[in-house]
Formats: structure tokens, sequence, C-alpha cells
């Protein structure tokens, strides 16, 4: 007796090489058989076809629902405010134009009380999971999101350290960046930062081979100087050689300036 298995398969094989060349096979005795004799059909292809959709009904009849599917938890609740949606697209400023401010930004998210917005948590674990420090800080800024996400997602947890924590101190304070000393002296006297750096660039004493202080300069100067700075710098002489310089410190001011600025902010603010 033909299973309905082979039944079906005889019906391909028949239907590959076509009806001219091999008759459709006999239904087995039955149901489908039944059917075949109440609706005869003249020619082979007809009765192909017909037997074809009646095995299809019969299979599709026949299944059966897999075991439900247990349902995904959630994280863990995270009462912390999430980031307005502002910071979301200065983060993108930030990694795309000015990198040096992305330490302090996830810092300062954890220490306004904040939690990093979902749309956020994947893309910064992808981007630091090759830095046991960084990649700590984002998960204490993301909080229990962050390591549903690596159970859910493992190529997101982090690939370093074979998985051992960073340090405590490590994670919650910002690397430093080197100064040299005629600069490291205007931190003492923030005041007198936006002076200095405005008379050094307008002169052209200050140029293209301080650039790289002079960004770690801004980036770790007093926030309240920021605002102060880019409008100075937005001043200085435009006949300087170092003009473009000055253009890009202002913008770099203005840009952390914002950043710190907006996680301040409610969310009915930042609509």
């Amino acid at each position: 007796m033909t299973s309905l298995g082979q039944y079906w398969l005889d019906l391909v094989g028949s239907a590959l090489l076509g009806t001219d060349r091999r008759d459709p096979p006999e239904p087995p005795p039955g149901a489908l058989a039944a059917f075949a004799l109440e609706h005869p059909r003249s020619t082979g292809s007809q009765r192909l076809l017909q037997q074809v959709a009646a095995c299809v009904a019969v299979r599709r009849a026949g299944i059966l629902p897999a075991p439900p599917v247990p349902a995904m938890a959630a994280p863990e609740a995270d009462p912390r405010p999430s980031t307005p949606a502002v910071s979301s697209h200065t983060w993108r400023t930030i990694v795309g134009e000015w990198p040096i401010l992305e330490d302090e930004w996830v810092l300062a998210v954890v220490e306004r009380g904040r939690r990093l917005a979902p749309d956020l948590v994947p893309l910064l674990l992808a981007r630091h999971r090759g830095d046991a420090v960084r990649h700590s800080r984002v998960v204490l800024a993301a909080g229990p999101l962050a390591a549903w996400l690596i159970e859910w997602v493992p190529s997101l947890a982090c690939t370093r350290g074979q998985g051992r924590p960073a340090a405590a101190g490590l994670v919650t304070t910002l690397p430093e960046l080197p100064i040299t000393p005629e600069f490291a002296a205007l931190l003492q006297q923030p005041q007198s930062i936006a002076e200095r750096m405005a008379e050094g660039l307008s002169s052209g004493r200050l140029g293209a081979a301080h650039r790289a202080v002079l960004q770690n300069l801004v980036a770790r100067m007093p926030a309240a100087e920021l605002a102060g700075v880019a409008a100075a710098l937005d001043r200085v002489n435009p006949s300087s050689t170092s003009i473009g310089l000055a253009f890009a410190l202002a913008d770099l001011a203005r840009l952390r300036h914002r950043m710190l600025t907006e996680l301040m902010l409610t969310e009915l603010e930042s609509a």
C-alpha cells in the first residue's frame, strides 16, 4: 500500500518529467482515490494537478501545531530616566567628528542619574566590545538592558579581558589626556584660557603643531568656561594662519557645552 509520502514523491516525479512522458500515479485507496473517481479528469496533466491540490490539502490538514515558544522575558526595570532624544543625535555627531568627547558623554549620562536611550545601547556595546573599560562604562550607563542584550546577542559582549570586569576606578574616571606643562597650568587659572588661546592663535604663535594638545585642553577644561572660549575663538584674527584651527577648537568647545547641557534637559524640554 502506497503511503501518502511516497505518493507525493511519485507525483513530484511525474511533474518533473512531464505527463507526456509519465502518467500520474494512481492514487492510493481512500479519500484521494474516491476524490479522483468522483471528479474524473480527461488528461494526465489535469489528473496530476487535481491530485497535487488534494495532497496539499491533506498534508496541511495533518500538520500539528508546535509546542508554544516561551515568551521572551523583558529586561529588569531601570528607574533612571532615559537620555533625551537630542542626545542620541549629539552622540552620533561626537563619534563622527570629535570622539575625544565620548568618554565624558557616557560618564555624564551616569553622573546625571540617567540611562542610555535603548536605541543607543547596541550601538555603543558593539563599538566598544574591544575595550574592557569603555565597554564596562557602557554597561553601567545602559543598566539591565545591556546584560539582557548581551545574553541574546553574544557578539555584543566584550572581547577583551576574558569576561573579567574592568576596575571600577577606571570605569568611573575620565582617562587622562596629555597636556604640556604650559597649558596644564591654564587649568589652574581657567578664566585665562580663552584669552591666552585666542591671543596665541591670532598671532600665529599657536598653530598646527599645537592642535592635539589644544584639543585635549578644550576637552578637559572646566565646563563653565566653554561658552566663553568658543566666543573668544570666534573672534580670532581671520587673517591669522591659525584661523582654521581656531574654528575647529570653537566647534569642539560648543559641542562639549551642548552635550553636557542636553543631559540636564527633561524629555519635555528636549522635544
